[in-house]
């Protein structure tokens, strides 16, 4: 260790630098250091143990500063010197200012490829630009999208010029349009091309690379198929059953897609049933044409000792047979005379009325009433009979649009039967609100039911349906399931329920216990088989036709002989000796609106359709049934026959496949 007048050097050096004075320190800084040309930058800076500082061109800028400018693009370095007591120091600060960024831009058609026709959209985005421009030099903004449809086919590629502060770019973006196929139609057809009356037809047809399928009805009117997204697809549709005669019905299909069109024809026929032209012959062969002559008013009668000539109800009465197989045979066979005979023998009745009690309704004459008790007016379930028959024409004339012409005359005849037929029962019934005979309920609810169809009455349409619903009901309850054998079959009984039980008709003019005869019952079963086709009203089914049906097969044919009975009844009973009673002594003729049910039976039908063979009627059953009736058995007269063959030939129609 060195030592200088007792003092070390190191203890020297350490007093020396004790009492050095600093070096000026600090700092200069560009804020932001880099920036985009036309923004700004400030300088700033702050040094201590200086007493001034000048930039690298020698200005004083002082100890502590700032200075913004907004440079033009480049890296710049800056150097500034700053002295004090303590000497001088360096210092230095950069800045980089970069170039505005070009504009990008994303142009692009979606789909790229597709058929004409197909709506293409071109969407577009960009960054750093501030307009763009379509190749036709309109502005289109920055962003966007436009959606088109062309039918020119082929690639199309469009350029597209964006410009911002950094100057303009160029995108291109292209699409392919590639042509539409045409629409086709293919199996095009009827099914069955050719139809019968009472059969349904099912147009079926296959189409391609269409957005509408249609026709034209005969009016002229379109009928669309199909409208839509263009697609591939099928379409069918089943038709009513067909009600009139079409010699050729000629359809033209046509369809549309981007593709362009196309068309397609077939036809279709509806003919009657080789089975119904039979039975339409048949029928015409009991001369109907002379119903219209048996409604009349020249029935002789003795009253007071005095021989006079009246309008009796009977012959309408009776006629209700003949003008429901008028009905059935014109809804089979579309022939329109036979709607138009049953409105006559109709109008005929009306025609005969005369208010008789000036009560403000219309009366006829009865001669069963006469005879049995005196009175010669006001026989209830007599005009009911005949009212049933007045109610149905009414109904099937104005539900048939191609029975237009007839319209006026059946509008008369429904103010007709509102007023002397339902408003003069109802009255003088209490609403009938007591009716408890079964085919009195049968009578009153066939007028309620066709009445109700085209009333425009609000309160007697009220009344009709009260009474189907409420006396269809206990007409419902008097029906005894019978399961003896295995009949599953109902008997009928005369008269509705009292409290549980269902009564029956032991009485001089009845005297078979516990049932109905197949005369009376077959207005009763007629009501129940119209209700059920109008829907059931909640009540009859089809268990009921079921039930129905095999009352005829295994109650009323199916005995040890094989015959029809007259007599609807328990199997225990149906072989009792039937006795004198008229009645009972033509066996078989009374199947009269029974045979309705032959449409809900295909081995009814069959049964009906070999015993008319043997009638010599030319039909034949489609198999030869278990179960027969005896050819002994004769067609009965009057208006039974025409009744029965109408009844079938409507069946035929319906079951027809």
């Amino acid at each position: 260790m060195k030592y200088i007048l007792g003092i070390s050097a190191l203890a020297i050096v350490t007093m020396q630098n004790a009492h050095a004075i600093a070096k000026p320190t600090g700092s200069f800084s560009f804020q932001p250091s880099t920036i985009t040309v036309g923004q700004s930058s400030t300088l700033r800076w702050h040094i201590v143990n200086a007493t001034s500082c000048k930039n690298q061109w020698g200005t004083e800028i002082g100890v502590r500063g700032s200075y913004t400018t907004t440079p033009s693009v480049g890296t710049t370095e800056y150097k500034f010197t700053c002295s004090g007591p303590g000497g001088r120091t360096l210092f230095k600060a950069l800045r980089v200012v970069k170039p505005r960024p070009l504009p990008r831009a994303n142009f692009a058609y979606s789909p790229r490829s597709a058929e004409v026709g197909t709506p293409v959209t071109l969407r577009w985005s960009t960054e750093h630009a501030t307009s763009c421009k379509n190749p036709w030099g309109t502005e289109i903004g920055t962003s966007g999208r436009y959606t088109f449809t062309s039918s020119k086919p082929g690639t199309v590629s469009y350029n597209f010029t964006c410009s911002g502060p950094g100057g303009s770019t160029k995108a291109t973006a292209s699409y392919t349009l590639t042509p539409a196929p045409k629409p086709t139609i293919s199996n095009l057809k009827y099914t069955p091309k050719t139809a019968y009356l009472g059969q349904s037809q099912t147009l079926r047809f296959s189409y391609s690379h269409a957005s509408k399928c249609y026709a034209y009805n005969s009016n002229g009117d379109e009928i669309t198929y199909y409208e839509g997204t263009q697609k591939n697809g099928s379409y069918i549709w089943t038709s009513k059953p067909r009600t009139h005669l079409v010699d050729s019905y000629e359809l033209t299909v046509f369809c549309e897609g981007k593709g362009g069109s196309t068309q397609s024809t077939t036809d279709y026929s509806v003919s009657e049933n080789p089975t119904v032209v039979t039975l339409r012959h048949a029928f015409k062969n009991k001369a109907p044409h002379n119903w219209v002559d048996n409604i009349h008013c020249d029935t002789p009668v003795t009253i007071n000792g005095r021989a006079q000539n009246v309008c009796d109800v009977k012959h309408m009465y009776n006629a209700w047979l003949g003008i429901d197989g008028l009905l059935d045979l014109y809804l089979a066979s579309g022939d329109t005379s036979l709607a138009e005979l049953a409105l006559q023998i109709s109008e005929k009745y009306k025609s005969i009325g005369q208010d008789k009690n000036g009560d403000g309704y219309l009366d006829w004459f009865s001669t069963p009433l006469f005879n049995h008790n005196g009175n010669m007016y006001d026989h209830d379930h007599y005009e009911w009979r005949a009212g049933a028959g007045v109610a149905r024409t009414i109904a099937v004339i104005l539900d048939d649009p191609e029975l237009a012409n007839l319209h006026n005359r059946a509008n008369t005849l429904l103010s007709f039967a509102e007023q002397h037929i339902w408003r003069k029962w109802y009255a003088k019934y209490n609403q009938f609100r007591s009716l408890r005979v079964t085919h009195f309920i049968g009578r009153v609810g066939t007028i309620a039911l066709f009445l109700d169809k085209h009333s425009s009455d609000p309160t007697l349409k009220s009344q009709y349906i009260h009474f189907i619903q409420n006396r269809g009901q206990v007409l419902k309850d008097s029906l005894e399931h019978i399961t003896t054998n295995n009949a599953n079959a109902y008997n009928i009984r005369c008269y509705a329920p009292a409290g549980s039980v269902a009564q029956d008709c032991a009485s001089n003019s009845l005297p078979v216990e516990g049932t109905i005869d197949v005369s009376h019952a077959g207005d009763t079963v007629s009501f129940i088989v119209e209700a059920y086709l109008a829907g059931g009203f909640g009540i009859f089914d089809h268990q009921d036709m079921v039930r129905l049906s095999n009352t005829i097969k295994q109650l009323i044919i199916s005995d040890l002989d094989q015959r029809f009975r007259s007599n609807v009844c328990s199997i225990n009973a149906c072989s009792k000796n039937r006795g004198p009673d008229p009645y009972y002594r033509n066996i078989g003729a009374y199947q009269s609106q029974w045979a309705k049910l032959a449409q809900f039976d295909n081995n009814l039908l069959d049964i009906y359709l070999y015993w008319l063979s043997t009638q010599s009627i030319n039909v034949t059953p489609r198999t030869t049934p278990d179960i027969l009736i005896n050819h002994a058995q004769s067609l009965p007269g009057g208006y039974g026959t025409p009744n029965i063959l109408g009844n079938i030939a409507l069946a035929v129609a319906r079951t027809q496949s």
